[in-house]
């Protein structure tokens, strides 16, 4: 039984010498309710100023970060707004105990309580938001998606129990007449329901993570993801720039994840040099005793020319014979060079090999992989290679095709 208190004598001197009693009494109870409302909001100011301090010098004491992260959510401050709400129920039910409007007053407290406690519970899930954030798994598994659906389902039953309050029915009630609205509540939420199956397929699916090299050229995308969330992925293009790609497009579209190049020990180098086809021949013995000088070559050459002067044997007919020829000597060259270059990843495939001839040459491809996947050092790796291949081309006498080309007949 809730103590009931006639605070009328308290506030008889507020009636201020008006004579309608009606409007006396009007103005009496809403200068009360201005008193009530006053000593919550002091007693919540005060008492919240003091306990935050404490709350405060104890966080910076602690070793552990989980608190500091809530302390800078705001998460206790805003547990103290619940005060306020809570005081001016209680006193409402002890002074307007038998008022025929205390209930309406009631339905607006609760949905205050509500609410204010709704900004609680989406600042603590920022807050644990914040330290899984902080751990390596999150980089592989964020949590940011999942976060943000409890917030909806959170919001969505607050605003339900509130609507419910007023017009006087139950929750469930409510729920079965707004199954009516299915469609429509698909509609409206429709980004939210296919960025939340989206983002669990992208994450149980490890197809992207926050840090992985993505490209997706549909929407201009060629950076490093940033963030996923439930509507949005965020990319840093490598111009600094920003684009946002619906959750959804990376599951119904296709893009390219470099993560799988990161993660490996290589970064792929692939590009061809067209050599002229006029400029190949069989190499004569002064171009042999020439290249021979070269410690890359000299192996091969003197284990090849045994091995061609035997297979060669009873062979007179000089279309007949086995040689060595400037292109395919260079191409061994380019081989050995690059298995002494030290930025290589040896272990992984390389060759050096010929496409099929087209119109603008010979395409001898090098393929190999870097030891480095960092972009700008990956680059210099690939220049000097080739700056190399290209500036030993002529010591074969071989002519590299470059547009447009005087083609020049033999003699």
């Amino acid at each position: 039984m809730l103590l009931k208190i006639d605070i009328n004598k308290w506030f008889s001197w507020l009636n201020l010498g008006i004579k309608d009693p009606s409007t006396a009494s009007a103005v009496e109870v809403l200068l009360q309710i201005a008193v009530i409302c006053l000593i919550a909001f002091l007693f919540t100011f005060f008492l919240r100023k003091g306990i935050t301090r404490v709350i405060g010098g104890m966080v910076r004491r602690t070793k552990t970060k989980w608190d500091d992260i809530f302390f800078e959510e705001r998460v206790f401050q805003k547990i103290f707004n619940l005060i306020p709400p809570i005081f001016i129920d209680f006193a409402f039910k002890i002074v307007y105990g038998k008022w025929q409007h205390i209930e309406l007053f009631h339905r607006f407290i609760v949905a205050w309580i509500l609410v204010v406690a709704g900004f609680v519970i989406v600042a603590v899930l920022d807050a644990i938001n914040r330290i899984y954030d902080s751990y390596p798994i999150a980089k592989d598994r964020p949590i940011k998606v999942f976060v943000q659906v409890i917030k909806i389902f959170v919001i969505s039953a607050i605003i339900i129990t509130i609507v419910s309050e007023f017009i006087g029915e139950s929750p469930r009630n409510l729920l079965v007449g707004l199954g009516a609205f299915a469609a429509v509540l698909m509609l409206i939420f429709k980004d939210a329901i296919l960025g939340f199956v989206a983002g669990v397929q992208l994450l149980a699916n490890q197809m992207v993570r926050i840090g992985d090299w993505i490209v997706m050229p549909s929407n201009n995308a060629n950076g490093t993801v940033l963030e996923i969330n439930l509507y949005t992925v965020k990319v840093q293009n490598w111009d600094m720039t920003i684009t946002t790609i619906p959750t959804y497009q990376l599951v119904s579209a296709s893009f390219t994840n470099w993560r799988g190049m990161q993660e490996s020990a290589g970064r792929r180098i692939m590009r061809y040099i067209n050599i002229d086809m006029l400029s190949v021949h069989f190499l004569s013995d002064e171009e042999i005793d020439t290249l021979r000088k070269s410690n890359v070559l000299k192996g091969y050459i003197e284990d090849m020319l045994p091995k061609l002067d035997e297979q060669n044997k009873g062979i007179s007919d000089v279309l007949d014979k086995r040689k060595l020829t400037n292109l395919g000597v260079f191409r061994q060259y380019a081989v050995r060079w690059l298995e002494a270059n030290p930025d290589l990843n040896i272990d992984m495939t390389y060759m050096v090999r010929q496409l099929q001839p087209t119109a603008t040459g010979i395409p001898l491809e090098v393929y190999c992989f870097s030891r480095i996947q960092e972009w700008v050092a990956y680059e210099k790796v690939q220049s000097d290679i080739f700056d190399h291949l290209l500036a030993v081309i002529p010591y074969f006498n071989l002519r590299i095709y470059q547009y447009p080309e005087i083609i020049k007949t033999p003699n």
